[in-house]
Order: C-alpha cells, then sequence, then structure tokens
C-alpha cells in the first residue's frame, strides 16, 4: 500500500499512523483468509485421499467420506467465504461462532477421552483401534488412552490459529 507523503509535521504523523494501521489491519485479514483457506484445503484433501500412514481413508466406505467431506467442507468453505466477504452482519458473526464450534467438538472427540478413562470407552469405543491405530502418532498414547493421530492434531493446531486469527481480525 502505497501512503501519500504531505508536508507539516501534524500531518505526516497522522498520516503515518493511519498507513501503519492499514497495512496491519490487510496483513492480518490477509493472514486469517489465508489460514482458513489452509484448514479448509487441508481437510478436504485429509478427507478424501489417502495418505498412509498419515491418515487412513481405507476403513472408510465412500459415502462417510463424501458425508465427512460434504458436511465440514461446506461449513468450513461459508467461515472461509465470510472473511472475504464485507466484514457485517451474517458474514461478522459466523466466523466469529463457528470456528469455537468446530473447535469444542474437536476437543469433545479427540482430547477429552485421554482425560476420562470412562469417557473414552463410551465415546469412540472400538472405532478408534479400528481406524485409527496405524496413523502416525505425535503423542504416544498412555495407559491405554486415545489420542488424536498426527492428522488431526496438525489439523486442531490450524483450528487453534484460525480461531485465534479470526477473533483478534473480526473484533
Amino acid at each position: 500500500m502505497n501512503c501519500i507523503v504531505f508536508r507539516g509535521r501534524g500531518k505526516l504523523r497522522w498520516l503515518w499512523k493511519i498507513c501503519f494501521s492499514l497495512q496491519h489491519n490487510m496483513t492480518l485479514h490477509g493472514l486469517t483468509i489465508g489460514f482458513a483457506f489452509l484448514l479448509l484445503i487441508y481437510h478436504q484433501v485429509t478427507t478424501m485421499i489417502s495418505i498412509f500412514p498419515w491418515n487412513d481413508t481405507s476403513k472408510y466406505t465412500k459415502k462417510e467420506i463424501i458425508s465427512e467431506a460434504g458436511s465440514n467442507g461446506l461449513l468450513m468453505g461459508i467461515a472461509a467465504l465470510c472473511l472475504l466477504l464485507p466484514n457485517k452482519g451474517f458474514c461478522h458473526f459466523y466466523s466469529l461462532l463457528y470456528y469455537p464450534f468446530l473447535f469444542a467438538g474437536e476437543i469433545f472427540q479427540w482430547w477429552l477421552p485421554n482425560f476420562s478413562d470412562k469417557f473414552s470407552k463410551f465415546r469412540l469405543g472400538d472405532e478408534y483401534e479400528i481406524r485409527f491405530a496405524r496413523t502416525t502418532k505425535i503423542f504416544k498414547p498412555r495407559n491405554g488412552k486415545q489420542l488424536p493421530d498426527a492428522n488431526h492434531t496438525l489439523l486442531h493446531v490450524i483450528t487453534v490459529i484460525t480461531l485465534i486469527l479470526v477473533f483478534v481480525d473480526r473484533i
């Protein structure tokens, strides 16, 4: 962004503050949009394409893959598009509401079972062993507790970064 410089100390200082603020906000907004689309693309690729041992889509039916990619792709896509559109009304609030709900779901599905044996057996049961036993892990499971695989851990990190950026950008 180019800024026009006016002569005079008061005007120059005032204009510098405006230009710096606009450049900072545009960079933050671009970064927010970039992470929102990175989250969308990463989720869609790892849902639809088997990159074993990073993920193991061979345990899913075509219907499950299409359902997962379609529903999450639609919701994530709307959130990313709302960041591209003017920050008003629905577009302002959708991203602010969607990403916290997404992260809460990730915690419920993947991290909460690590803190409770009963919840772990109730929530994932044999599904964890069937679908995620052979995938790459960053954290080693302890005492038989289930932890997310590396694919989902990276997805959660991208989600947290996107969530923080959205709140800093939108509020």
